[in-house]
Parts: structure tokens; C-alpha cells; sequence
């Protein structure tokens, strides 16, 4: 028996819980992560929870177990299932709380992922290039053990208990609407481990790593000092923008009008709002609003494709800092000390930025780097590449299913132990002999290669003058020697070091592409004209 009381000094989450429940409920609700269609977190305890009158006695039963649970004095009500076994079955959860009844049906077992970031995360799958086919696929059923939850895009500055959602089956309409990065993902593992999969969308467009940080971190944490002084600006300045806002609405309405009435196509499109205190994408409101709710629902882990809005100063050279502080947030949040669960540090892989030559030619490079440490610094952290499968001329490449397919592959090695190759190679040292600069290399897999037979591009030797040229650079056993006949005596090496290297071909056996580096740690001067 599982009884869970929340009184006294209560952590984030369940004080969350029991504050944002209010008073007490008459209406006998289980949160919607537990609706039909779903999927529960194999092999470690999964909560069950929902709201009641207090005092109210509440009955889960679920593959055998009955578990019972007492709503608190904040009608908050949560019982916890014991480590359950992957099952592709439909099966039966029934919950009963005095004279109410809840049966949610066709729930699978198997393994849960979140899928969070800004727009390439939330980048759609029917925009994908494998659209077609992946709308085929689900038509002929062949995605029955993938099931999909979509929160709703909102923002808030306190904790919010639930959301408007569902669990969805992978129909051709609920795919093309879903997370392409996180459908192929789930696609892919579904396909390699051979369990049911369900995805967890969380992600909105054009925000900012600041928009899922905690009100604590936030206000308090060191990592979050560029973005209080940032947002301290923003307010400041909001009635002028806002001012601006209005004006250019009414202006962009009068052109939509004119170019209705005179029967012509309007071109661009509304003004956006500006950033201030109630908008949606405000720093901390898209945790409090789209993270906070899922907790402490048990997961495998967390996928994360953003950075885009952090790819310029002041944000860039500190996106590593920030995200330590968001996903300790998140770990750190996700229980919140609930009785008989013990704190997981998740994994937590993210997405590398791809190609872009719209990208700040300075940031992009800079905030990849910051997403490398992200993983060699980290606690269960990952990242996967992906500087070959953007688009110059699109900040949201259609092709997602590179991008979902490497982080099933880091995911099956690095969190489900099978042995396989997951990463291209990453830069671990360098020496200067002879005039050369000699690279070694981890992740090199099978060996380096080329991936087209062509000689390695985009590398790049400086001296001590500091001034980078183009080198040749030379596949030699386990290492790579880069040279130029106009740096007689290197100092340091970059690869890639650009927002869009073109057609990179430097490989392992594996075909896993190399991640942008450098090997100095000179400072960025942001202010000199761009490259």
C-alpha cells in the first residue's frame, strides 16, 4: 500500500500539486497523462495521480497491482505503481475514488521520452521530407506501439498542475502534427528495442533556453544572471515597444484590407508582439506552464532541440552554463521527494545546430561548441550532429529524420547499454610536429574516413598572429594532420568553424559525422566585423 500525505515542508512538485489544486475539488480527476492510448514508463515506479475531495480513498489497479491512495488536505490524491515490464498488449488502468470511476484503456508499457525546445523541435512531421511516407506507415498501422502526447504552447509565472492534452495513436493526421525530431526518434527506437514508445511534445517556437529555466533559477542562480539583466531591459522597454507594436498592427491590417478589396496576395506577414511581462514566451513561463504539469510522470529521459535563440551575444557563450542549470531544474524537480521514488538523473540529449548560413557567423559556431561541453561536461548528458542535414537557406530543415535517427542511436548506447558506434568523431587532443598540427580523436568507431573519397574540408590553421587560413588535412591512422604552407609554425586548429560548413565530409566507418571544434580557446571578439 502506497499512501501519500502532503503536509509540512513540501518540495516543488508536490507543493505544486497541493497549492495550484486550490481548494478543494468536488470532481473526481486523474491528470490526462493517464487517458487511453497511452504509455507507462517500464522498470521503475510510475505515479498515478489525480484530485478529489479530501480525505477522499482512491483505488488504482493496474496489471495486477492495486495500489491505494488518501487526497490530501489540497484534494491531491497519488498512488504508485511498482516497477512494471515492457508490454505491447493493450491493458486496463481502473482508478475509484468514493462513488466515481475512472477506466482508461489500451495502455501500453514500454519507454517514455520528453521532447522539448523551441521551433525545429516542434517542427512537424507532415513538413518533414519523409512526410509521404511516414503518412503511408501509419495508415497501413504500422506505428500502433508509438503513441503521442502534445501539451498545449502556454506560459505562466506559477506552477501549473496539468494541461489540455491527450494521449494520441499514431494516425496519419495526429503524425503529421507531431514532433518530426521526436516521431522519428520514437520511430527509430520502437524499431531497434522492440517496446512500445511514447513521446511527450513540449516544445514552442522562437523561445529561448531561459523559457524552461525554474522561477528559483531564474531569480537566484548565477547561470541565469545574463538573462535577468536581459529581461530587466526587456520590461523596461516594453510600453515603447508595445507602442511600435501597435502601430505597425494597424498598418499591416490596413494593407491585408486593401489587399482583399483590390483582390491581390498580401505578402510577409502580422508583426509580432514584443517580449514583456505576459508573454507567452517569458523567461521561466514555459516551465511553469508545458514541464511542471508532466511532473512527476515517469520517464526514460528528455530530447532537446533548440538554441537557435541563444545563438548571439550575450546568450551564446553562456548557453553550456544555462542549460546545466535547466536540466538540473528539471531532475531535481521531477519527483520533488515523493515517497518511494528516488531521484533519477535522466539522460538529457540535445540536438547540435545544423547548417544555416542565415545563422550569426560568430554564434552558431560558439553555441555548438557550448552544446559539445554540454555533453563531455555533463552528468548523462548527449548530442548528436547535424551540421550535414540543414538547410543554408532554412532556419527549419525539412530533413528531420537524420536527426531523430542519431538520437535513437546515442539513446540505445548510451542510455540502454547496446554496443554500437553513436557518435561521430570529437576532437580530444592536439601536437605540433614538424610544422603540422596531429589531431587524435574519440568516437573514431571503424576509423576515420572521408565520405566521399575527397580530401577533408573545412579545416582551418592559425598561428600565434591568430589569423585562421585554409589547411590541408590528412587522414593519417587514428589521427588527422592539418597543415598550410602559409603557417609555418600552428598554433591552433578549427573544423567547421562557421554557421554553414558546406557538404562536411569528415566521417567515421560509421558514416556518424565529425562535430565542429577548435583547439584554442581564444576569446571571441564579437565586436570585429563578421567572418
Amino acid at each position: 500500500m502506497r499512501f501519500l500525505s502532503l503536509s509540512a515542508r513540501l518540495p516543488a512538485t508536490l507543493a505544486a500539486l497541493t497549492l495550484s489544486a486550490g481548494a478543494a475539488r468536488a470532481e473526481f480527476l486523474v491528470h490526462p497523462l493517464f487517458t487511453d492510448h497511452g504509455v507507462l514508463q517500464q522498470e521503475m515506479p510510475v505515479p498515478v495521480w489525480g484530485w478529489a475531495d479530501p480525505g477522499t480513498s482512491v483505488t488504482v489497479e493496474f496489471a495486477g497491482q492495486k495500489k491505494e491512495a488518501t487526497a490530501d488536505d489540497g484534494g491531491v490524491w497519488m498512488a504508485i505503481l511498482d516497477p512494471l515490464k515492457a508490454s505491447a498488449e493493450p491493458a486496463t488502468l481502473t482508478i475509484s475514488g468514493g462513488e466515481a470511476k475512472v477506466t482508461v484503456s489500451d495502455l501500453l508499457v514500454g519507454e517514455v521520452w520528453v521532447c522539448s525546445g523551441q521551433s525545429n523541435m516542434a517542427f512537424a512531421t507532415g513538413g518533414s521530407t519523409d512526410a509521404d511516407a511516414m503518412s503511408a506507415e501509419a495508415a497501413e498501422g504500422k506505428f500502433a506501439q508509438i503513441r503521442l502526447f502534445k501539451v498545449p504552447v502556454d506560459g505562466k509565472d506559477e506552477r501549473q498542475t496539468t494541461v489540455n492534452a491527450a494521449w494520441q495513436t499514431c494516425a496519419p493526421e495526429t503524425v503529421a502534427r507531431f514532433t518530426a525530431a521526436g516521431f522519428y526518434f520514437g520511430r527509430a527506437l520502437n524499431e531497434a528495442r522492440k517496446v512500445p514508445v511514447g513521446l511527450i511534445q513540449s516544445a514552442n517556437g522562437g523561445t529561448n533556453a531561459n523559457s524552461w529555466i525554474n522561477r528559483d533559477t531564474l531569480d537566484n542562480d548565477p547561470a541565469a544572471a545574463v538573462t535577468r539583466e536581459a529581461w530587466k531591459q526587456t520590461v523596461a522597454a516594453h510600453p515603447q515597444a508595445m507602442e511600435r507594436h501597435q502601430k505597425a498592427l494597424e498598418a499591416w491590417k490596413a494593407e491585408v484590407k486593401a489587399a482583399k478589396a483590390e483582390g491581390r496576395e498580401v505578402k510577409g506577414r502580422a508583426p509580432r508582439e514584443p517580449l514583456g511581462p505576459d508573454h507567452v514566451k517569458r523567461p521561466a513561463g514555459h516551465y511553469n506552464a508545458m514541464i511542471a504539469p508532466l511532473q512527476p510522470c515517469a520517464i526514460r529521459g528528455a530530447l532537446w532541440y533548440q538554441g537557435e535563440a541563444n545563438s548571439r551575444p550575450p546568450y551564446a557563450p553562456q548557453y553550456k552554463d544555462l542549460m546545466f542549470a535547466l536540466v538540473e531544474d528539471w531532475r531535481a524537480d521531477w519527483t520533488g521527494g515523493v515517497p518511494g521514488i528516488e531521484r533519477r538523473d535522466f539522460p538529457f540529449y540535445l540536438v547540435q545546430l545544423p547548417n544555416f548560413a542565415g545563422g550569426d557567423p560568430r554564434g552558431w559556431p560558439v553555441i555548438r561548441e557550448q552544446m559539445l561541453k554540454f555533453w563531455q561536461e555533463g552528468r548523462n548528458t548527449g548530442m548528436v550532429t547535424t551540421i550535414d542535414v540543414g538547410d543554408p537557406g532554412d532556419i527549419h530543415p525539412r530533413n528531420k529524420k537524420p536527426v531523430g535517427e542519431r538520437l535513437a542511436r546515442f539513446a540505445r548506447a548510451a542510455t540502454y547499454g547496446e554496443d554500437i558506434v553513436y557518435s561521430g568523431p570529437i576532437y580530444d587532443s592536439v601536437s605540433i610536429e614538424g610544422g603540422k598540427a596531429v589531431l587524435k580523436f574519440k568516437h573514431a568507431g571503424g576509423g576515420l574516413k572521408s565520405r566521399d573519397g575527397q580530401p577533408l574540408r573545412h579545416f582551418q590553421v592559425a598561428g600565434a598572429d591568430g589569423r585562421f587560413v585554409e589547411a590541408e588535412a590528412a587522414i593519417s591512422g587514428d589521427g588527422i594532420v592539418v597543415s598550410s604552407p602559409d603557417v609555418p609554425e600552428p598554433r591552433a586548429v578549427r573544423y567547421a568553424w562557421s554557421n554553414n560548413p558546406e557538404n562536411p565530409n569528415f566521417v567515421n566507418a560509421e558514416d556518424l559525422l565529425a562535430s565542429p571544434f577548435r583547439t584554442d580557446s581564444w576569446e571571441i571578439d564579437w565586436n570585429a566585423p563578421a567572418p
